[in-house]
């Protein structure tokens, strides 16, 4: 026989059982979507200290060659500074942690701008109503989407 407290049995019954994984579900819902953004979020700076790097490396480069490389060669052991060879930095075309694809746009003796293109479910990522599927970074340091940046 079943213990009783104050006449009643002691447990749960199907239906709170059912009301607390109606309220879980709720709360999953509402908090995961919150937790996936964040998580989006946290990802960027992988592309955006790619980035950085590039404008530092970029930097160095025109220092060396009076100009800014125009690709990414990570296969390549130091700067090529030549105009049979290219111009190119010895960096790699992905990021770290592989979130990213990044590439050198428009380099030439005045400027370059590097890009960040997002793969993975790193292309949903947003800030607001701004994607932040593409970063780019130029030689003035000008880091475009804004929104994305902060």
């Amino acid at each position: 026989m079943a213990r009783t407290l104050g006449g009643h049995r002691a447990g749960f019954t199907l239906i709170e059982l059912l009301i607390v994984m109606a309220v879980i579900a709720i709360l999953a819902t509402v908090a995961l979507p919150a937790y996936q953004d964040q998580i989006r979020k946290a990802r960027r700076t992988d592309g955006q200290t790619a980035l950085v790097g590039i404008a530092m490396a970029q930097e160095r480069f025109r220092a060396n060659c009076s100009r800014y490389a125009d690709t990414l060669d990570p296969d390549s052991s130091g700067m090529v500074c030549g105009a049979d060879d290219g111009y190119s930095l010895p960096l790699a075309d992905t990021t770290p942690d592989g979130w990213y694809t990044l590439s050198l746009n428009r380099a030439d003796v005045a400027g370059f701008s590097a890009i960040a293109t997002a793969h993975k479910s790193q292309v949903a990522d947003r800030a607001g109503a701004v994607a932040c599927d593409v970063l780019r970074i130029d030689q003035d340091g000008a880091k475009t989407p804004r929104e994305c940046w902060r």
